[in-house]
């Protein structure tokens, strides 16, 4: 008998033949429609038998892909890097363990998504904001947390939120944070870095353990939240309005989340249809045409928005400081709470036409309404539609559809850039440079991390079942990735796609990655490859 019958053997015997998927069944889930090949897929249903599944892989030398949803959306979904692997999905330890209401914290299990924790604080009554994220309310909030993922909530680095963890190690041991062993279980929840090397940071990006429980500090629902939207008109307002926001971060960063800068192709993809001329004719749009495009919706070559929380006098001050330091901007300043958001959709509703002659209609109040479910942690789906820019086809119902299919493809490309202006105009340019030539629109969105530092976030959008879309896709991102590197700008997450660009010589701290992967997994058997590791 094989090692891979005999682990598939110990494997149902442990939880369950229906917790097993042979090869097919779980090809079909996690292979990217054909494109890799998956030995077999795990589903465990309680946390405790982890170990054991680690144990039973490690006995038999065969490798796992740990996922918590699988929902990685593009950056290669629950599809491993190598071939050959069992996917072990973790979307069935879905339990909020506990919420900790005096000191704000929920301690979770990986299959617990956005949409579950709100429901979860909702029904307790608890006045707690849920990290959330563009990728919808079934996405998992540890998945997320691990590959440092971010949000505009006032805890926009979710990392940053973790307090504690718990992992299985690659011989099936079990790791707990070093403020919990020590016996400080409820200061371990609330103080992160813990006593001695802070280590937790090890299952971050990495291939070192499988988390099965995490604990993450919440942001307290705010009296007041209020959205800012700076229309620039000008593309050469762009240099003054990064140097006002790297001033207003410095100034008023405390009621302050994140703040995005969006550039006309991205405002485009999100309140625009897709021209059908250029649908046909199966080019990206041109400058011209996307200013035109702009033109007829009364929207300009950028868009900046963001939020401020605090009490109403706090927040209604902040909003009149950052309004006063776009003044500079000769397009709209407005402002926007959940209101005055759904006092604009009903007029949007009742007066359709008066409504469209000052480029707003029902989607836009519909689409401020989710901005502000997203900005007051309240897990939303808006940012889904995305990838049916381009489509030419209706919206799906579940518009997680299209990507669980592999239908609708999309590869993010997420460089960190300098809040200078030199660096990001530089930075623009290489962008649409290389999109365009490899037959993209350059969508690109710049979110403060800090007042010294964006995440660009540029998706690449394609027909998933074209293998020459993905090839196309593939080349596109391995350009934008040498030319990002070449002015200085690398990413601060990569998706299974671009792992083999992570190797490169000279490198101590993938040398010491590396070194740390053979001593706590000899024989490789957790994610191979990821990571490059």
């Amino acid at each position: 008998m094989s090692a891979l019958l005999q682990a598939l053997e110990d494997w149902r015997a442990l939880v369950g033949a229906d917790s097993v998927l042979s090869a097919h069944d779980g090809g079909a889930l996690y292979g990217a429609g054909g494109t890799r090949s998956i030995a077999a897929a795990l589903r465990p249903a309680q946390a405790e038998s982890v170990q054991e599944l680690v144990r039973i892989a490690l006995r038999h030398r065969v490798a796992l892909y740990p996922v918590s949803t699988g929902r990685n959306w593009g950056y290669g979904g629950a599809t491993p890097p190598s071939e050959h692997c069992v996917v072990l999905d973790l979307s069935r330890l879905n339990r909020v363990i506990a919420v900790d209401a005096e000191l704000g914290t929920a301690t979770i299990e990986p299959g617990v998504t956005q949409g579950q924790l709100r429901a979860h604080l909702d029904r307790l009554g608890l006045p707690f904001m849920v990290p959330t994220t563009g990728a919808g309310p079934s996405t998992s909030l540890v998945g997320n947390a691990l590959e440092r993922g971010y949000g505009i909530t006032p805890h926009a680095d979710h990392f940053d939120a973790v307090m504690a963890l718990q992992a299985v190690l690659p011989d099936g041991s079990l790791y707990r944070s070093r403020l919990s062993a020590l016996g400080g279980e409820r200061i371990g929840q609330a103080y992160k870095w813990g006593t001695g090397p802070y280590l937790d940071g090890l299952f971050s990006q990495s291939n070192f353990g499988v988390v099965t429980q995490m604990t993450i500090a919440l942001a307290q629902r705010p009296p007041h939240v209020e959205a800012f939207y700076i229309f620039l008109d000008k593309e050469d307002q762009l240099p003054a309005a990064l140097l006002a926001l790297r001033g207003l971060l410095r100034t008023t960063g405390g009621v302050m989340g994140g703040v995005n800068i969006l550039n006309g192709y991205r405002v485009a993809s999100m309140t625009c249809p897709y021209p059908a001329h250029a649908l046909e004719s199966g080019n990206p749009l041109q400058a011209d045409d996307m200013a035109e495009l702009l033109r007829a919706h009364k929207l300009g070559p950028y868009l900046i928005v963001g939020s401020v929380y605090g009490e109403k006098s706090v927040a209604r001050a902040a909003v009149k400081v950052i309004m006063r330091g776009f003044a500079h901007c000769s397009g709209r300043r407005v402002s926007l709470t959940r209101r005055k958001a759904e006092v604009l959709q009903r007029l949007a509703i009742r007066f359709p036409r008066i409504a469209a002659g000052f480029g707003f209609g029902q989607d836009h109040a519909a689409r401020m309404l989710s901005a502000l479910n997203l900005m007051e942690g309240i897990p939303d789906d808006v940012a889904l539609r995305l990838p049916y820019w381009k489509s030419g086809a209706p919206l799906p119902d579940d518009l997680t559809r299209g990507l669980l299919s592999g239908d609708r493809g999309l590869m993010w490309y997420s460089p960190l850039v300098p809040m200078a202006p030199d660096v990001v105009l530089a930075f623009e340019a290489m962008v649409t440079r290389v999109c365009l030539q490899h037959g993209f629109e350059p969508l690109i969105t710049l979110t403060s991390l800090s007042d010294r530092c964006f995440d660009s976030s540029v998706p690449l959008l394609f027909d998933g079942r074209s293998s020459a879309d993905k090839e196309r896709a593939q080349r596109c991102y391995e350009a934008l990735f040498g030319e990002g590197r070449q002015l200085g700008i690398v990413p601060y997450r990569v998706g299974a796609q671009a792992f083999h660009l992570l190797d490169t010589p000279d490198d101590s701290a993938l040398a010491l990655g590396r070194s740390l992967k053979r001593q706590l997994d000899p024989h490789n058997i957790l994610s191979p490859g990821r990571y490059n590791l």
